[in-house]
């Protein structure tokens, strides 16, 4: 059972304890550690994958929630007044098939938890608008510029097939970005078969930190931290979660490794290249010409990869823009301003009246994860920030259903 495991899910340490119980080999120290400071001194111990995967389905399975997991895409949500009990109902038109035009399948519910992460937006550098507004009546070599959500479903296609089924050779790579998915894929690309030799750029010197938010955030002044995060007005809010997370940043241990096969004489000619920008790209129609911002000329790239992160921002959110229409909300810096329950809080300037059906559809809509940094902190995108959105909602969800319980009995 759940208990004589020792994996309590309101107890942050339970993991440790889970693993402690046989499986204590598996809780690595991190190697490299460059994040001790008076705030935190550790110890910092990673779990294994196997460790961690374990962990979670004997939590999914102790809650009996292990096989209620569905795939699908969902494209938009509907809320509306149910006709019989007045109360309101949310329909999500939800994609199940792998094609864009598959039928649609609709879900009816009385609760949404919008437990989303960071949208990528394609495109927008400057560079790529020129080349674009060059080609104009031209063959553009999208398939040559990769953009965050294209890359993974190309190594996808690609590593299903042989070389023997004339794929192209990817002769010169440049990668784009300073986080660790761009460390991760030039590493994968640089010991690929099919790629000849790989060159990753960024924009700033590499932020070596095992968490992408300041240490500070990890250890235990946390919770005074939070405390003064939420005395803050929204704006004063947005403003710290960008200066706490500071970018991109790569763990210790794969800046090594980056290092490492940059040197390996097996490797596919891997360099990396610092503060430095992309200036222009032309296409000669077989390879890709690229100046950078420092002067200087490169020989031509076959591929370019950009995995330069993510705008977090509500309005990439495609498949919240019905329910906005519906029940509009504040923003502040790209996120929604939500309640304490992490609930659709009603926009502060909002002047007529809503009907009771909508105050109440705001009541039972929640966000948790990437929408919820106003309110859960810089965190919110880490595991501790999960936890903390989850409870708050797992919290609001359960009271909702009690009092929802209640009414039916009355009447």
């Amino acid at each position: 059972s759940l208990m004589n495991a020792h994996a309590d899910p309101f107890d942050h340490r339970s993991l440790e304890f889970y693993a402690d119980a046989s499986r204590a080999e598996e809780l690595v120290p991190l190697p490299d550690l460059r994040q001790r400071d008076r705030d935190f001194r550790g110890p910092y111990l990673a779990p294994s994958a196997a460790l961690f995967q374990d962990f979670h389905d004997l939590l999914a399975r102790a809650y009996g929630i292990h096989d209620i997991v569905r795939k699908g895409t969902v494209r938009s949500i509907h809320p509306a007044r149910d006709g019989q009990s007045g109360e309101p109902i949310f329909q999500a038109i939800i994609g199940c098939g792998p094609e864009p035009d598959s039928a649609p399948v609709v879900v009816r519910a009385r609760r949404v938890v919008f437990a989303m992460g960071p949208i990528f937006k394609a495109g927008g550098a400057f560079w790529e608008a020129a080349l674009e507004k060059e080609l104009v009546g031209k063959h553009y070599p999208s398939d040559r510029i990769l953009h965050p959500p294209e890359i993974v479903p190309y190594l996808m296609a690609r590593n299903a097939k042989s070389q023997q089924d004339g794929q192209q050779q990817v002769r010169r790579l440049l990668i784009v970005g300073g986080g660790i998915t761009s460390a991760q894929l030039a590493l994968s690309a640089a010991k690929a078969p099919w790629c000849s030799s790989v060159q990753l750029i960024q924009r700033s010197r590499g932020i070596a930190r095992h968490f992408d938010i300041e240490n500070k955030w990890m250890g235990p002044r946390r919770g005074q931290l939070l405390d003064d995060f939420w005395a803050l007005n929204m704006p004063e809010r947005a403003q710290l979660l960008q200066d706490a997370r500071l970018g991109g940043s790569i763990p210790p241990e794969i800046l090594k490794d980056l290092l490492h096969c940059s040197e390996e004489e097996a490797s596919n000619g891997l360099e990396v290249k610092e503060e430095v920008e992309i200036s222009n790209v032309h296409w000669n129609g077989h390879e890709l010409r690229v100046t950078l911002d420092d002067g200087s000329d490169t020989e031509g790239y076959d591929m370019i990869w950009l995995a330069t992160g993510c705008e977090n921002h509500l309005d990439s959110y495609s498949v919240l823009s019905h329910l906005r229409d519906v029940l509009p909300v504040d923003v502040v810096n790209g996120l929604p301003v939500l309640d304490k329950r992490l609930s659709w809080r009603r926009p502060h300037e909002e002047a007529t009246d809503e009907s009771t059906w909508k105050m109440m559809a705001r009541k039972r809509l929640w966000c948790m994860g990437a929408l919820a940094g106003l309110e859960l902190g810089p965190d919110a995108l880490n595991l501790i920030g999960a936890r903390q959105g989850a409870v708050r909602v797992a919290t609001a969800i359960r009271y909702d259903m009690m009092d929802t319980a209640a009414e039916e009995r009355e009447q």
